[in-house]
């Protein structure tokens, strides 16, 4: 099947088939080789975690704690697999001492995909604090990364992801904000 992420269509048929923001999203992950993803529960990105669970395209490695996300993607990436960590902001701070080792101490590095909580207009009290928390742990974690409005942007964006991430210099986050998540 080809499929072209930018232009949002689907190319054997005679006719174009407009495919969804979600499908969108799905197929940019799969043509750019991604493998596996490891995540886990995130209210925000829960439909495309679910589309790529049911999809059988990408393996699929759902956790319940950071640190074990970050540490299984590492080791995904060590054999040559093509992960994705897909977790909210929040789990920076959860894995922290698991990142910090991995990128600073033993300079093993790996690819997110992070929601952003705490944005301009964040409706819940608690989610506030990981904005504040977000910007400087990814700094001080040498990790690379740029906000990713909308899902125009995302093909680009993941594309530049992995080139980052293939340098062998630093980890690399896309931070998916308000927009993105609305459009899924």
């Amino acid at each position: 099947m080809l499929y072209n992420c930018d232009c949002k269509i689907k190319t054997l048929r005679k006719e174009p088939i407009f495919m969804n923001k979600l499908d969108i999203v799905y197929n940019c992950l799969i043509s750019e080789g991604v493998q596996t993803v490891v995540t886990l529960p995130d209210s925000h990105l829960c439909p495309l975690c679910r589309k790529i669970k049911n999809g059988k395209k990408i393996d699929y490695i759902q956790t319940v704690d950071e640190s074990i996300a970050v540490g299984i993607s590492t080791g995904l990436r060590l054999t040559g697999n093509k992960s994705l960590v897909i977790m909210e902001n929040s789990g920076l701070r959860k894995a922290c001492e698991t990142i910090s080792r991995f990128n600073l101490s033993h300079r093993l590095f790996t690819a997110y995909l992070i929601s952003h909580r705490g944005f301009f207009g964040e409706r819940n009290w608690w989610g506030v604090a990981h904005h504040e928390t977000m910007e400087p742990l990814l700094n001080l974690l040498k990790i690379r990364w740029a906000y990713v409005q909308s899902v125009a942007e995302f093909s680009k964006q993941l594309k530049n992801l992995y080139l980052n991430l293939e340098t062998n210099q630093c980890s690399t986050a896309l931070i998916i904000e308000q927009l993105f998540i609305e459009e899924l």
